[in-house]
């Protein structure tokens, strides 16, 4: 029998897949018996939960997007049954909805019942500002707080926000879950004509990318907008979309509608995000909110200029010359002047993708591994 044992839930198998596979590979190496929880097939999941490596055990939970769904309510209970029985070390929580799912089942089973709970925030709901629709984000997480006996945060307003209202017993920031920077690098732009054909594009094209779930959280809707705008003063723009979602559909019509169906290209789901930046001349983010997003750091870490949303977690990643090319939320016009400007501006793309190689090594994996396995192993 295993001596120790880690329990990680996030509310997508994806979520595990894309950030944390590492972590549960230098538990399993550690000799520790690793079990995940994850939204079941019948909850949306976006995965088969036996893809994930490194778990000894995978528990489908009925997750919903809604807190108050009787799906949850039973996946709590789920929970609540699996940490009482195991008596886990560490449970790991992710993800707004599983952090809470996990951490009520906590305190349903009574916390002196459990090992030390870590719940990592990969951007909070709520902001400074505190605006109504956000407060019960807040409220739950000032419900949740005394349970947590090590919350992580990854971008500095939720760090301030966390302190502020003592989400957690021990608050630690990390530079979020680490980037495989070896996956990602620049070509010469020789090179990137020759990819640009190869994938069916014209050389001369410039090509803007945003990868993200389609959702009203990511604001395509914005970016297509004032993309329209933008591609009327240069016929060589091309918007290229990554990403499925609740609102491909109308940002599709919403690009018939603005006449872009040569314009704006919506490339579903795609697995190597690595060859699509190559092929790339820029990089956008209009997220509404984000933790530290990867969308971003991968664009950086590829050489590309990036336009982005003034929001937490971008504002963390973006500086130097990048802050210049941070735009208020709905300010279209401003985001279209910003396009316009790098596609016209060479010299300035090379600067800013220069700066962003730079500026994304922080937030590499060997760092940042290190750095929340400590986090881990401070008990």
């Amino acid at each position: 029998m295993m001596d120790k044992g880690i329990f990680y839930c996030a509310s997508t198998s994806s979520h595990i897949l894309n950030f944390h596979l590492p972590y549960l590979q230098f538990f399993k190496e550690q000799g520790w018996r690793v079990d995940v929880a994850v939204a079941g097939a019948g909850a949306g999941a976006d995965h088969g939960a036996a893809e994930i490596p490194y778990a000894d055990n995978v528990l489908e939970l009925p997750i919903k997007k809604n807190l108050l769904a009787i799906e949850n309510l039973r996946a709590i209970f789920a929970v609540k049954r699996l940490i009482i029985e195991n008596r886990y070390d560490i449970i790991s929580a992710h993800t707004t909805l599983a952090g809470a799912v996990v951490r009520l089942a906590v305190m349903l089973a009574g916390k002196r019942r459990c090992g030390n709970i870590v719940y990592t925030s990969h951007g909070y709901f709520f902001n400074e500002k505190r605006r109504l629709s956000e407060l019960p984000y807040l409220w739950v997480e000032r419900l949740l707080a005394p349970v947590t006996d090590v919350l992580m945060v990854m971008n500095s307003v939720d760090h301030r926000l966390a302190k502020r209202y003592k989400l957690g017993k021990k608050i630690t920031f990390i530079p979020g879950m680490g980037l495989d920077l070896s996956k990602f690098s620049g070509v010469s732009d020789k090179e990137k004509k020759k990819l640009k054909i190869a994938a069916g594009y014209k050389e001369n094209d410039f090509l803007i990318v945003y990868a993200a779930e389609m959702s009203k959280r990511k604001n395509q809707g914005e970016l297509i907008r004032a993309f329209a705008l933008a591609a009327a003063a240069e016929p060589s723009l091309k918007l290229l979309l990554a990403g499925d979602g609740a609102l491909k559909a109308r940002c599709e019509k919403m690009a018939q509608r603005y006449g872009l169906n040569d314009r704006v290209c919506f490339l579903g789901h795609v697995s190597d995000m690595a060859s699509l930046y190559r092929i790339c001349d820029l990089a956008v983010s209009t997220s509404r909110s984000e933790g530290l997003p990867f969308n971003v750091m991968e664009a950086m870490a590829c050489g590309l200029p990036v336009v982005a949303s003034r929001i937490k977690g971008h504002t963390d990643l973006l500086g130097g010359l990048q802050e210049r090319f941070l735009y208020n939320l709905e300010e279209e016009r401003a985001l279209t002047e910003m396009l316009l400007t790098l596609c016209r501006d060479e010299a300035l793309r090379y600067v800013l993708g220069d700066e962003n190689r730079m500026r994304v090594r922080k937030y590499g994996l060997e760092l940042v591994r290190s750095a929340v396995i400590n986090r881990y192993g401070g008990f």
